[in-house]
């Protein structure tokens, strides 16, 4: 079987991806942050409305699967017996 890379795969399937990835952090914001206080600990938090927090995870996560995308790793290449 050979291997698929992340830059091969449909626009449509890195972009539900990103927003599964996304939708984690939102969903570990409600369930861990919001609940337990941790938002006192986290300068430009704001509690239930969207911050500063979440255009850095929006902005990490583009540049990381922009980066899975493009790169070419050695590790990700199957070798053939």
């Amino acid at each position: 079987m050979k291997t698929i890379r992340f830059g091969n795969l449909p626009l449509l399937t890195r972009l539900a991806t990103w927003v599964a990835f996304f939708t984690s952090w939102i969903v570990f914001e409600e369930t861990i942050v919001d609940r337990h206080g941790l938002w006192r600990y986290m300068a430009r938090y704001h509690v239930g409305d969207p911050c500063l927090w979440d255009a850095g995870i929006a902005l990490v996560l583009t540049v990381g699967l922009v980066l899975a995308s493009r790169c070419h790793l050695r590790c990700c290449q199957q070798v053939a017996p």
